[in-house]
């Protein structure tokens, strides 16, 4: 129940808190009840009254349990289809957002002016993204000139030759390398790159056609020497992305996926998968040209019309690597060549949605402390049996459903002459799945200067659990940052949790990739509150159902108390002397692939991963 304005009660912070209609009304006409012992100045009733514990609690109390739900199992629900960047659900989900906010009376901040001011419109933010997966591929097999084959795919039409993978769909040709099963694993004894290299072969301009997984006795035993000789990481693909980039240029990948004794479906039940898959949105870019390497999975059929001037097979090739355990790659005639065609679909508009509350300090308004959450999630899966939506309750829709409950709470402060003397912009981002692209956007398109924003809060996914919690809590929440960036704010919030009362057991917990890693990159103070890799993670199982409602209004009762410090404290948190700082190039965000520390000169995306680059600074001598 939301408690009245003007009852005399003991605050969660052990104050006593008494508050009348007189003693309001003095407040909020902000007469002057002192001076500053160092400089004379002015201090109003009102800038005292912010620091008070008992009035943040006050307002703390609006952000409930009920409140929380009601939204939540609305924005989670199958009505939103999952919420895709670019799709329907995503659209309906900001339309809901935006007039949310307009109906709390937040100002809107986005960049898109639409005819009439009160439409949800204008608290968009709108940019351009552009998909990774093709329209419809065709790859066609040439000797001397003449086509031998020839295979067509799309999200209508799949064969037994060749399905899309991933990667760039830039039309292209070449001739063809046989690389083995592309591991470069010194210590495994198997490198399928430096036997290239011997043989002075280069991968650079050519398609590179390998055997899927690795050497294997069945699916579950490995011939190399791993640990029981169990499969080691190189059967999953994107680890030999990486090797790729190192080894060379090539055009692409040719992927034969039939022979492992890992595959259990045939070629055609997975091309028939891959080729439903194709209706879903699928990797997303800022730019519209990817470096990523495009992969095909081909059939060994048509491998063995590739292989055919050579004298090979794929099966006896494979035969001959798994019996010695060490690499076979050779160049194919220059007269062999591959083919792709690719047709690629046109610029797709999203938008993040953008609410500001104007700061009451006239000397600190101008700065802004930005709330953040991303409200995208993935959408529709057909591939899947039974529940193919993905709801994203945890992630992110306890972070979105936040946002509005705090938002409510600082305006409601706001009518009562108690608004934030910083502005506050609630930002909710979209296309946080694709790879940060909302926030990234914005970090280079601010509607505030990112040398006025003094902090950024961000949320995702705090409302789970993690089974593999260190203290194995159910009442925790994870708050990260790095030492330069986020220590003022850590520590504020730990300060906070304890006079309050809330009780959370806050963990300075694992390193996650979200929103906010777009803001550190950028040099903006940040903390980020989560709840980890909860057990229903990127399930469709993550439902509006499945949350501890009690415990995540705690949580959001934490995080609006720490943004209401950090918008009313005089100092702002600490930052970098961006003075004292050169920009070295671009990397890609944190990820389980060895990219992390490659630094490109330009920005883009990831050549391994895909992500969108960020900058990287290093501080000057």
């Amino acid at each position: 129940m939301r408690k009245g304005n003007s009852r005399s009660r003991r605050g969660a912070f052990g104050l006593s808190v008494v508050i009348t209609i007189t003693a309001l009304t003095f407040i909020v006409t902000g007469q002057r009840t002192g001076r500053s012992r160092s400089s004379g100045t002015p201090i109003s009733a009102t800038r005292i009254a912010l620091n008070d514990p008992g009035l943040v609690h006050r307002y703390q109390e609006d952000i409930t349990a009920e409140g929380l739900a009601a939204h939540l199992y609305f924005l989670a629900s199958d009505f939103f289809e999952g919420r895709e960047t670019t799709t329907r659900g995503q659209k309906l989900a900001a339309q809901y957002l935006a007039s949310q906010y307009r109906q709390l009376g937040l100002a809107p901040k986005g960049t898109e002016t639409a005819d009439n001011p009160l439409a949800p419109s204008n608290y968009f933010q709108p940019f351009t993204v552009y998909r990774r997966n093709p329209k419809e591929t065709r790859l066609d097999v040439l000797v001397d000139g003449s086509k031998v084959a020839s295979s067509t795919f799309s999200a209508d039409y799949h064969d037994d030759l060749s399905y899309f993978v991933l990667g760039g769909t830039a039309n292209s040709s070449g001739s063809v390398v046989f690389a083995g099963y592309g591991i470069a694993d010194d210590k495994l004894g198997y490198n399928d790159y430096a036997a290239l290299s011997a043989k002075n072969i280069s991968l650079t301009d050519k398609w590179v056609l390998i055997l899927d997984d690795e050497p294997l006795t069945n699916a579950a035993t490995s011939l190399l020497p791993t640990a029981d000789h169990k499969p080691s990481s190189w059967t999953q693909f994107i680890n030999k992305r990486s090797a790729f980039s190192k080894a060379g240029k090539p055009k692409g990948v040719l992927v034969v996926s039939d022979l492992s004794p890992r595959t259990k479906e045939t070629f055609v039940e997975r091309s028939a998968l891959a080729s439903l898959n194709a209706q879903r949105v699928g990797a997303l870019s800022l730019t519209p040209t990817s470096s990523v390497l495009p992969v095909y999975a081909i059939s060994s059929r048509l491998a063995n019309q590739i292989l055919a001037s050579s004298g090979q097979t794929i099966e006896d090739l494979k035969q001959q690597i798994d019996k010695r355990l060490s690499p076979v790659v050779f160049d194919l005639n220059v007269n062999v060549k591959v083919s792709t065609t690719v047709s690629s679909f046109e610029g797709q508009k999203t938008e993040n949605i953008l609410a500001y509350i104007e700061g009451s300090d006239p000397k600190l308004k101008d700065e802004v402390v930005i709330v953040s959450a991303h409200y995208d999630h993935l959408g529709i899966n057909p591939t899947l049996k039974g529940d193919q939506i993905f709801n994203g309750a945890a992630d992110d829709g306890s972070g979105i459903v936040a946002c509005l409950e705090m938002a409510q709470a600082f305006m409601k402060a706001k009518r009562e002459g108690f608004g934030p003397r910083r502005s506050i912009l609630f930002a909710n981002f979209t296309g946080e799945e694709k790879g940060l692209l909302g926030s990234t956007y914005y970090s280079r398109q601010p509607v505030v200067p990112l040398d006025k924003t003094v902090a950024d809060i961000n949320m995702d996914g705090v409302g789970g659990i993690d089974p593999n919690h260190p203290m194995h809590s159910k009442n925790y929440i994870y708050i990260l940052g790095t030492e330069e960036l986020s220590r003022d704010l850590l520590d504020a919030t730990k300060r906070i949790n304890k006079t309050a009362g809330l009780n959370l057991e806050l963990t300075e917990g694992p390193r996650f990739s979200s929103d906010q890693y777009s803001f550190e990159t950028q040099l903006v103070p940040y903390i980020y509150y989560s709840t980890g890799y909860t057990e229903k993670y990127h399930q469709p199982s993550d439902e509006p159902d499945t949350i501890a409602y009690d415990h995540l209004a705690r949580v959001v009762q934490l995080i609006f108390a720490t943004t209401w410090q950090v918008a009313n404290q005089d100092a702002k948190p600490r930052t970098v002397d961006r003075s004292h700082l050169t920009l070295v190039g671009y990397i890609c965000p944190p990820c389980s692939l060895p990219c992390d520390d490659e630094v490109h000169s330009l920005p883009g995306d990831c050549p391994v991963c895909g992500m969108t680059l960020v900058p990287k600074y290093k501080k000057s001598s």
